[in-house]
């Protein structure tokens, strides 16, 4: 399956299933990996909306897209937010991950 095809599947997943936590964050994550980060920004924020509990890791990439994207304060939200649940669930590795790209922001 080529990139492409990939994500009109996944975007036609989502578009079936617009409620689906699994299918936003795999969209998200395919649009992440080709670097569309406005787009993986809008899936991201749809999986943490849908999905809430232990979402550390797509508030992580959620974070590094709007970096990419030049809005530096929603960033660092996300980061925090990122931090705070990762801390939550026992995910001390991806807290200090997500803590470092926080510092990086700030400096």
């Amino acid at each position: 399956m080529t990139q492409g095809s990939r994500l009109d599947a996944l975007k036609a997943m989502v578009a079936k299933m617009p409620g689906d936590p699994r299918a936003r964050y795999f969209l998200a994550h395919e649009l992440f990996r080709v670097e569309a980060w406005a787009e993986a920004a809008e899936q991201y924020e749809a999986y943490v909306a849908l999905a809430p509990g232990d979402e550390g890791a797509a508030l992580k990439n959620l974070g590094l897209c709007r970096e990419r994207t030049g809005e530096r304060n929603a960033a660092a939200e996300a980061y925090r937010r990122g931090i705070e649940i990762a801390l939550a669930n026992g995910h001390e590795g991806l807290a200090a991950e997500i803590r470092f790209l926080l510092e990086a922001i700030d400096d």
